[in-house]
């Protein structure tokens, strides 16, 4: 969520001064922007413009990194439906030397642009940028003025996986099936030989998504032999196994819930789910969400209230970001023992995905 940035500097005007490591990592990336457009456009034919082509041979191969139109591509979702993306290489012509997959899915702002570029720096600074292939999707709304065969979702269903709008003949479809689609196509192995691991990782609204995602995914061993780590970085709030919630050094049933009858109601909770949610019974979903490899990533000065959601489902779980994440670990290592989540905690950064994305925590966590 690092668009319409006069829009969200934060309560006083001033979203970057809760990191130093931010501003001056902007710094760095806007200097280097003139060259680094210059390269995209010198290696935009090989694959990574308008529809996707085969990776360019062994001798000339670079992947495609900044957020422009060269590097943009669609995906097929279903017949006759596609979603826009950016692709460092391309999904459909695949690479046999990518040994691994980063979808990196966007905030409330919808800039896959941006996250897509913010990705590939960490790629760099990690030394993966020749054997990593970076996907980000975007899920489009109205508002993006999409093309008829383009799906469109509201500006919270598509974090929750809801079905698209019912807008022509064509079917509707849930955004977290789209990246099912993403997942299956990575899996094919005449066209990544090598890939040996594949991370789902989103910030702010797409670290919501990429929760949830991880409870109700169709595509995880053994239907892929490709081990996949999911990474929630800051969202707003997180999903629950059951109606319990922080109360004092422990957890129970709110005294408050009589007043917040939709607190534990889809994608708070697991109660009132959706169409692709509810594809999975209660068992498996949590099944899914304590076995599977998820990292909840938080920067310690992510303590405003820009963008925050502030509903009563919300405030449940919390007063802020940061807060929410750790009563979340709390909650999982209480009533979940056993889990398969991490905590990963990123000092001094706030709500920034490049800053979380490019730290050397973040790095190791994404590239491990």
């Amino acid at each position: 969520m690092n668009g319409a940035r006069a829009r969200r500097r934060n309560n006083t005007g001033s979203d970057r001064r809760y990191s130093l490591f931010a501003m001056k990592y902007d710094a760095m990336r806007k200097s280097r922007w003139s060259a680094r457009l210059l390269l995209a456009t010198t290696i935009g034919t090989f694959g990574c413009s308008g529809a996707d082509t085969a990776a360019p041979p062994a001798s000339i191969r670079q992947p495609c990194r900044l957020g422009v139109a060269l590097c943009a591509s669609r995906i097929e979702i279903m017949p006759g439906r596609f979603l826009k993306s950016y692709q460092s290489f391309s999904l459909v012509g695949g690479d046999s030397l990518v040994t691994q997959a980063v979808i990196v899915v966007h905030g409330v702002d919808r800039n896959a642009n941006d996250y897509f570029s913010s990705m590939n720096d960490a790629a760099a600074l990690a030394g993966r940028s020749l054997s990593t292939i970076v996907i980000a999707p975007q899920f489009q709304t109205s508002d993006d003025t999409p093309t008829a065969d383009e799906p469109v979702w509201t500006s919270n269903g598509w974090r929750a996986g809801d079905l698209s709008s019912s807008t022509g003949p064509l079917p509707r479809i849930s955004s977290y099936a789209a990246i099912d689609t993403i997942l299956a196509r990575l899996s094919n192995r005449t066209k990544f030989a090598r890939l040996a691991r594949i991370v789902v990782v989103g910030h702010s609204a797409g670290g919501q998504l990429v929760h949830r995602y991880a409870a109700t995914s169709r595509i995880a061993l053994p239907l892929t032999d490709i081990p996949i780590r999911y990474i929630a970085a800051n969202p707003s709030t997180w999903l629950y196994l059951g109606p319990e919630r922080g109360a004092g050094n422990g957890f129970a049933i709110p005294a408050s819930a009589a007043d917040c009858a939709d607190y534990d109601d889809w994608h708070y909770g697991l109660q009132s789910r959706n169409t692709y949610a509810n594809a999975v019974t209660v068992t498996l979903l949590k099944q899914n969400l304590v076995s599977r490899d998820v990292i909840v990533m938080l920067g310690t000065a992510d303590t405003l209230t820009a963008d925050l959601d502030v509903s009563c489902g919300a405030d449940l779980q919390g007063p802020r970001r940061y807060q929410r994440g750790l009563t979340l670990m709390n909650y999982m290592n209480a009533l979940n023992p056993g889990n398969g989540h991490r905590l990963v905690t990123v000092v001094g950064v706030g709500h920034s995905n490049s800053a979380m994305f490019t730290s050397v925590d973040g790095r190791r966590a994404i590239f491990p």
